[in-house]
């Protein structure tokens, strides 16, 4: 019998931040001049892992999927075989894109990459502070009323998730909904989900994207059981005073 285990994570964590990524959100980056990328994985304060970009146009990988959470924990296979350190070197076309994400655990982490020969003139990127041609990608689990927030602009927009409607034939999320994040607001403003459908912020400023929950949505309340048939509902026997 198959045995399935779920990352509590995915359920505990209810807000987002671009700048701080967990299961529930990924960032979209093109690197559109060739070369070589070191790149380092952190959290607040303490750095947790290096990689290696190889931006090649003869790759021909049009996407590369880097895992945040396996970059800053040696692999079973590595703690086996005595290898160290996961694989940390990647490819990707300069016309195709990085996504970083995080497969599992508390998460919490930024990106920075530079090129691998430092150059005080060249700019670098910081997943903190996206910039135009970014995509910050979101999924909200948790039913409820949500404030997103551009922390470089100020920019604010609201997020409704329904409490899902249990019916007789299997759901799918539709598409993800795009929102473009501009230098005076979010567009569309007012952004409306189905249950699990996914959100893509497609910034064209510079952008720290935050969602957090205002008002949690737990369904309509659950109904009394009703007293079996044959029980009463027991008294105690009168005293005397």
């Amino acid at each position: 019998m198959m045995n399935m285990t779920f990352d509590r994570n995915l359920f505990s964590q209810i807000g987002l931040d671009s700048g701080s990524l967990t299961m529930l959100g990924a960032v979209i980056h093109s690197f559109h001049e060739p070369g070589e990328y070191r790149g380092s994985v952190s959290t607040e304060g303490e750095g947790q892992a290096v990689f290696y970009i190889s931006v090649d146009k003869e790759s021909p990988a049009a996407q590369v999927n880097i895992d945040l959470s396996t970059l800053t924990q040696p692999s079973e296979t590595a703690k086996d075989c005595g290898c160290g350190e996961p694989q940390n070197h990647f490819s990707v076309n300069p016309r195709g894109y990085a996504v970083f994400h995080v497969s599992g655990g508390a998460g919490g982490f930024h990106v920075h990459v530079r090129r691998a020969r430092e150059n005080a003139e060249e700019k670098i990127f910081d997943s903190r502070n996206l910039d135009d041609g970014d995509i910050f990608s979101a999924v909200i689990l948790r039913p409820g009323t949500y404030a997103v927030t551009n922390a470089h602009t100020r920019a604010r927009a609201q997020i409704v998730v329904p409490y899902p409607k249990v019916g007789e034939t299997p759901y799918r999320p539709p598409a993800p909904v795009r929102v473009q994040a501009t230098q005076e607001h979010f567009e569309p403003r007012r952004i409306e989900l189905h249950p699990g459908q996914g959100l893509l912020f497609e910034c064209k400023t510079p952008s720290r994207i935050k969602i957090e929950l205002e008002k949690a949505d737990d369904g309509p309340g659950t109904p009394r059981k009703p007293t079996p048939r044959g029980w009463r509902k027991a008294t105690l026997p009168e005293t005397d005073d």
